[in-house]
């Protein structure tokens, strides 16, 4: 981003720590990643992609959560974001476990 909106950004309220996220999705691409023909580099990085957008909305949540005043509409918008990345997480799962490798 370019630059914040300081007229909705509540800076005491956004305190989740960024390596809570993104730590747990480098080790799980590093243990769990696609085999495909692909340089085994790309596969870990697009399951890292993978994973960190799947949980791209646990800070969006932490901010509603720690402000108790939540718009509907934005409610409603988080809500299915993070719904619909977590059905494309688990369309990876057990089916498709067979195309990926362990460690």
């Amino acid at each position: 981003m370019r630059f914040k909106l300081k007229s909705s950004y509540i800076d005491d309220k956004d305190n989740l720590a960024i390596y809570y996220v993104v730590i747990p999705c480098v080790v799980l691409s590093l243990l769990i990643h696609p085999i495909t023909w692909h340089h085994p580099l790309n596969r870990i990085l697009w399951a890292f992609c993978v994973y960190l957008e799947a949980v791209s909305v646990l800070p969006q949540l932490q901010v509603m959560q720690n402000t108790k005043i939540v718009e509907p509409f934005t409610a409603h918008y988080v809500f299915f974001s993070g719904s619909c990345k977590f059905l494309e997480l688990c369309t990876l799962g057990p089916p498709g476990l067979s195309k990926f490798e362990l460690l």
